[in-house]
Formats: structure tokens, sequence, C-alpha cells
């Protein structure tokens, strides 16, 4: 900085607070700014918030006792004398305000709203350290999530999951129409390392967000720089490093923001790698003897040959790399108007698909059935553009237009053991997408209304390459090889209305058409069931809430729902074998509607909340993995293999149910303790089957303690067994390498991390999981999970 340059500075300071008193508050522990404090004076006729540097002007207020508020913070106050004050705020262990985004796209707070919703904010995150955001959910003890590889994680919600349950980021649907109904892997495209915070709903979010939110949203938010409030821009630079044992992780992670008045900028990038995951060695209980990785497949002298490994913990083969970045700017076209452009883009390396890795070619050999399996490199990018008007109207309070452009690329390939052929399917999706949203605010009520429309193209391609030869043969694709088109258009509207200062109403509709076409060339012979997908849908859903603040510690809420799927591509128009069965298409297949109730209550005191939420869905056409006949037959031949038919198919009425309780409280000043349990049942009415994505009971305990600069958390995960009884047949007939004789085995594990605030500029972060090295896999798992695992992280701030 040049020497004119500081006296600039040095002056302006000067002058600014001869006419000025200031108030600067900080975390006590590291020394940072705190953006958002509520300041009042005992008077409560004077009041102040502090900026984006943690400032605020008093000098307005009167000499007297002042008080600094804050959700995440303990309130302090100090006397006022008419000078400038620093301020140092302790922050909570727990913290039980939140304002959340999700629930009606804008600002709400919780107390407002009758649906169950988790948030985890970024100091969380930053603490958990997750992975990937698949970690970040699944360490927060509230959702299940079931991995068939490494390279993935598909959150389970109320009983669904995949295309049953919606991924949003910054405002934007990720659900595109190739999203199955089996297990997802899209939400490690999502960087952990670059988002603000993250908030899920459990239950429909039709009326909001249309087709697939049956089971809950996961809405990620990704860091979003604050305008400055002075002429001074506000430039940060944050570096992670991280090293954890048990997959050999390395994480290497940058970001920066730049702040002014009319300008921001953000920029992240993380880069990972993985090498294989190395499982628990203490195998107990159910685990005896179990998920052994014996053999693996190497070729040698162009031959496939079993391989004895060496250590049957380590898992071979299940790594891989993953690489996440973020470009986000915004610009004030006027006091009353702003424009942003964000850019997202992730993309792995080859992703081996270790359950179908190890699954042997019978219950009584140890003869693999594939000698390659492996998703290749899955891209997504996507292009967000918004424009914001803030200037009270007639018709609104606030209006924001966003237009998006996403790409997503994955392709499957596989080669039995044995075979010189490997097998390419690859797609493309291309995702258009416009929403109009408004806010209107009443007397003591708020109007949440707008449009929706998406487009997604699909294409499809598949071949078969002698890996010897060379030779390149057509093969039958997974989608219609014609190309596919999936079209939504919806109007909604919500309202929330707070009757009195202690009930709110929370009430909406939306109605919504959804059109799939596609069509089939000659490499989709065996489907000769469908010639062109022509299916056009429409559903209204609605919502009714009830929250009841009985008074400051005590709330009830109420709320009933619908939602709805529309069959999409992958539904409708895909081929694919697995096991001894082949998945056919059904052009016949209808939506799935659902009819879902919740009941909630919540006790929450300054230093403690406790939370018991009970639930029951009623679900209508319910599409689910059936037998089916193909041109008359219950068989097909297939790729010269005699295969069981089975397609997606209208199962009738099914019905899910559950709950969980929650309860955090701080015991002392530096101690905190926490505890979440959730579970959900299920069947399918019609055909008396368990359902698929319904979970055992799991949760997370912990014990926390704070002390300035230190930060340390003990915990417990869990999930109880489940027999096969519970488990679908079909599950079982079609992946017996997943499950047990007894059907998927419970268990816990002992976990530590801590964290520890060098200064203002460096962290170090912790921690040991599954201290125990206990061997074991969450339900319906196709990789056992981590074993003892070290974790080392350096996070440095400029």
């Amino acid at each position: 900085m040049s020497l004119n340059l500081k006296v600039a500075l040095v002056l302006f300071f000067i002058s600014f607070n001869i006419f000025s008193q200031n108030a600067l508050v900080v975390d006590d522990a590291t020394g940072k700014p705190v953006v958002d404090v509520f300041i009042y004076h005992e008077n409560k006729d004077d009041v102040a918030y502090t900026n984006e540097k943690g400032i605020a002007d008093i000098s307005s207020f009167p000499k007297g006792l002042v008080f600094f508020q804050h959700p995440s913070f303990h309130q302090q106050s100090i006397a006022y004398l008419g000078n400038d004050l620093r301020v140092s705020l302790k922050e909570k262990i727990m913290s039980f305000n939140e304002v959340v985004i999700s629930a009606n796209k804008w600002e709400q707070s919780e107390e407002s709203v009758s649906q169950q919703i988790m948030t985890v904010n970024k100091k969380t995150i930053q603490f958990q350290n997750p992975q990937t955001s698949a970690d970040l959910l699944a360490g927060s003890g509230q959702v299940f999530v079931q991995k068939s590889q490494l390279g993935g994680g598909s959150p389970k919600i109320r009983g669904f999951a995949a295309n049953s349950v919606l991924l949003v980021v910054d405002g934007v649907r990720m659900n595109n129409a190739i999203f199955r109904s089996g297990n997802l892997q899209n939400v490690i495209n999502i960087d952990p390392n670059a988002l603000e915070s993250s908030e899920v709903i459990f239950g429909p979010g039709s009326v909001i967000y249309g087709s697939d939110a049956l089971g809950g949203v996961m809405d990620f938010h990704t860091i979003e720089p604050k305008w400055s409030t002075d002429n001074i821009a506000d430039v940060s630079v944050n570096g992670l490093m991280r090293y954890s044992t048990a997959a050999n992780e390395r994480t290497g992670h940058i970001d920066a923001s730049v702040s002014q008045k009319k300008f921001t900028f953000f920029h992240s990038s993380s880069f990972t790698a993985f090498d294989d995951l190395r499982a628990g060695g203490n195998r107990s209980g159910g685990y005896k003897g179990e998920f052994e990785r014996e053999f693996y497949v190497e070729r040698v002298n162009g031959t496939d040959r079993l391989v004895r490994n060496d250590d049957i913990n380590v898992q071979k083969f299940s790594g891989y790399d993953l690489f996440n970045t973020v470009t986000k700017a915004k610009y004030r076209l006027s006091p009353v108007t702003d424009i942003s452009y964000g850019f997202y883009y992730s993309t792995t390396s080859d992703i081996p698909r270790y359950d179908n890795l190890t699954e042997t070619l019978g219950p009584n050999t140890d003869s693999l059935a594939a000698a390659e399996w492996y998703y290749g490199p899955q891209k997504w990018q996507m292009h967000n553009l918004k424009l914001n008007y803030y200037e009270s109207n007639l018709l609104f309070d606030q209006a924001r237009v966003t237009l998006a452009y996403q790409q997503f690329e994955e392709s499957r390939n596989d080669r039995d053991f044995g075979n010189d052929g490997l097998r390419t399917r690859s797609e493309i999706v291309d995702m258009y997408s416009a929403s109009l949203d408004f806010d209107k605010e009443f007397n003591r009520s708020n109007l949440y209304y707008g449009i929706d429309f998406y487009h997604n193209d699909i294409t499809s391609d598949a071949f078969q390459k002698n890996i010897e030869t060379g030779e390149v043969t057509d093969a039958a694709s997974r989608y219609p090889d014609g190309g596919s088109d999936y079209t939504s258009f919806a109007v909604y509207g919500s309202y929330v209305n707070e009757l009195t200062s202690q009930v709110t109403i929370n009430s909406g509709i939306r109605f919504n058409t959804v059109s799939l076409q596609g069509s089939t060339n000659d490499q989709q012979a065996i489907t000769s069931n469908l010639s062109d997908i022509d299916i056009k849908n429409a559903a209204l859903n609605g919502s009714l809430g009830l929250a009841i603040n009985l008074n400051e510690s005590h709330k009830i809420s109420y709320n009933v729902s619908t939602g709805f799927r529309a069959p999409n591509v992958d539904d409708v128009g895909k081929v694919f074998d697995i096991g001894n069965s082949i998945v056919v298409p059904n052009p016949d297949l209808k939506p799935e509607y659902s009819l879902s109730y919740e009941l909630a209550y919540q006790r929450k005191t300054g230093r403690s909340m406790f939370k018991v939420v009970a639930f029951h869905s009623r679900l209508f056409d319910a599409i689910v993995d059936g037998p089916f006949e193909l041109n008359g037959s219950s068989t097909a031949n297939f790729n010269g293999e005699t295969l069981e038919v089975f397609a997606k198919v209208n199962t009738g009425d099914a019905e899910l149910y559950g709950g969980s309780i929650g309860f955090t409280a701080e015991i002392a000043d530096s101690w905190a303790i926490s505890k979440n349990i959730s579970y959900t049942g299920g069947r399918d009415i019609t055909n008396d089957q368990p359902l698929r994505h319904t979970t055992p009971i799991f949760g997370k305990a912990a014990l926390t303690f704070q002390e300035k600069k230190f930060r340390s958390e003990f915990y417990i995960e869990y999930n109880s067994d489940r027999d096969r009884d519970d488990i679908p047949s079909a599950e079982i007939d079609r992946k017996p390498y997943l499950y047990t004789d007894e059907g998927s085995p419970g268990w816990y594990t002992i976990n530590l991390k801590s964290s520890y605030q060098v200064n203002e500029n460096l962290n170090i972060n912790a921690g040991i999981e599954n201290i125990l090295d206990k061997h074991y896999r969450p339900y319906s798992s196709g990789i056992s999970a981590p074993g003892r695992n070290i974790i080392l992280a350096l996070r440095a701030t400029i």
C-alpha cells in the first residue's frame, strides 16, 4: 500500500470519527468481525446493526446501557458513555434461532414455518470437515446416506431417495430427466467448501419446487459476499489443506472474495484425490466373515485373472478424483436493482462401481461377474443469471428473475469377466430453466408467488469395443437412442398469514404440467414394446400448515401437503441389466402422488431445544420396480443371456410413517450435548412388500466442549439392524451380495473431532473417525464405510 493511500485512509477515519461514534463487534475466539449483530439501547428506542466489517453507527444513542444480541453468540451489555466501543462476543456452542430460505425461496423466520427444516451453517461445515456434500448431510445425523461406491452418496429422506428427493443449488433445481430411482451420486458435484449453508426440507416440497420433491428438498447456498458499506474494497482469501488416512485423501481448496459498494466477486476451487478405501478391520456381530475383498481382477497378457487381495479390508478398486469450482459476480445497477452471474463446474475421474465389482457368479464361488465396471467422468456445469428488484409496488415488494443452463455428462462402462468386449453407454442432458418469483408483504402476512419452467434435452448413445482388437460395434443404449425431451411449466402461490403474534398459517397451491417425448432407433430392438414416447401429465398440489407458538418456549406445528412425481425418461425409457434380470421401458407409466401429514412439538429456551416430529404419508400409484412382460413373455434374451424382465410399474398404494427426536442443550458455559434419532418405515400395500428406501433407526449423539479458541466434539453415530423380512424381496433377489443372511446388520462408531484457532488467520482441525476400527455398512450400501480414519486439516485466511 502506498504512503499517500495510507495517509488518505487515516485522514478518512479521523474525519469520520469526528462526527460519529461506532461500535466494533468481534468474535472473542477468532477476532473476526461479527455481521448483523442487533444493538439496542436500554430505552428500546435506539437500535443498530453491524455491517460486513462488524461496525455499527451508534452516534444517535444516548448514554446508558447498550445490549449486543446475535443468535449465534451470547448476549452482552456494556455502558455507553458517548465513546467508540469494541465488544467481543462469545460464541454459543449451539445456536437455535435460524432464518430459513428454502420454505418459500425467500427468507423466513423458523418460528413461522410449519414444516420440519434442518439448517447446517458455514461454521458447522468447517468444523465437521466433510469430504463431500453427501458426507455433510450424513454428518448431521438427520439424513440417511447410502453409498454404492466411494465416489457417491445417495440421501434418503422419509422413505424417498434419488429422483424422489430434490437437489437445489442457489435457487436452481439440479434434478434432471435421467435422475434414476435407484441411488444417485450427483450430490458430490456440490462442493461443501464453497457453501454458506445448507437446508433440508423434510416432507413434500412440490408446491414451491414441483415434481420430484416427494420426500424432501436439499437446498444448498454457496457463499455470497455482502456489499461493502464504504468506499474501501474488502478482499478475503481462504485456503484449506486436508489429509485423511482411510482412503489416503488429499484435498486442496482456495477461495477468494471481493466486496465493493456496487460489485462483489467470489471464486472457489477444490481438488480431492482418493485412493482405495480401507474398511474397518474389527468385524464383529453380523459382520464376521462378511464383505471381505478376497479377490480382484487383473488383466494379464490379454487374459482376466483373479488375484488374491493382500489386505481384505482394502476395497480395490474404489479410489477416484474430484474437482469443483464456482465463480460468482454481482453488480448493483441501482439502489433497488442488482444482477448476478454464477458459473459452476464439477468433474470426476472414472469412478469404479464398487458393489458391481464385488458381485460373484453365485453364492458359493469366488468367481467375479465383472472384470470392469466404472462410471466415466461425472461432469456438471451450470450458468446461473439472476436479476433482483427490491422496490415495493402494488404487485410485489421483491422480485427475482432466474435463468439457468445446466449440462450433465455421464457414462457407464462394463465388461464381464473373461469377455473382451467393453460396453460404454453415455448420456448428455442439456437443461434450461427460467423462474420468476415474487414476494409481497401485507399487514401481518406475506404472499410468495411465481412461475417456473424447465426443459431437458437428452442424448443417449452406446457402443462396445473389443479391448484386444479395437473393433467397435453398436450396442443398445440406456435411453431412447433417437433422443428425448422433458418439459415442465408451473404457476404457484404460497401465503403466510400471521393471525396473531402466536399463530401463523402457511398455505400454498401449485399447478404443474409435464410432457415427455422420445423416439427409438434400431439399437433398442429388445424394447419393441416401446415405439415413440409421448406422455403428458398435469398435477394440482396444495399445502396447509399451522405454526402455534404457545409462548417463547413452546411451539406446536401441523402440516398437510400433497406431492407428485411425473415419470421421467429414466422411468419410462430405460434399458439396463442387473444380476439375472433386465429392466425395460414401460410407456404406460403414470405419475405418483403423495398425501402427507406432519405433527411436531418443540420446546426451546436460551440454552436448550427439544423437538419431536411424527409423519405419515400415503403414496398413490407408487412407482416401484416390478415383474413385467415383454412381448408377452416374462423373460428376454439380452447379450446372449436369458434374463427375467422387470420394469417401473404403478403398484397401487403405499404408505410411509416414522418420526424423529432431537435434543440439544448447553449444560454449562463450555459444554453441550445433542442427540438426534430418526426412523422411517413403510410398505407397498398392494403387494404387501417393504419399501426399498425406508431406513432403520439411525442417528447421532454428541458431547461438545468449547472454550475460547478450542472446540472439541466426541460423538457416536449409529444404525440399527434390518432383518431380511424388512427388505423388499426383489432387492435381495437382484443384489444378494449387498446383504448378509440376516439382512443388514446394525452398527455404531465412536468418533472425536477438534479444532483450534491459532490466530485470526490460522485454524487447525483434527479428528479420528471410527476409533474402534469397526467394519460396517450403512443399510443398502454397496461399499463398506471407512475404518479408523485420522484427519488433519489446516485453514488459512488472508
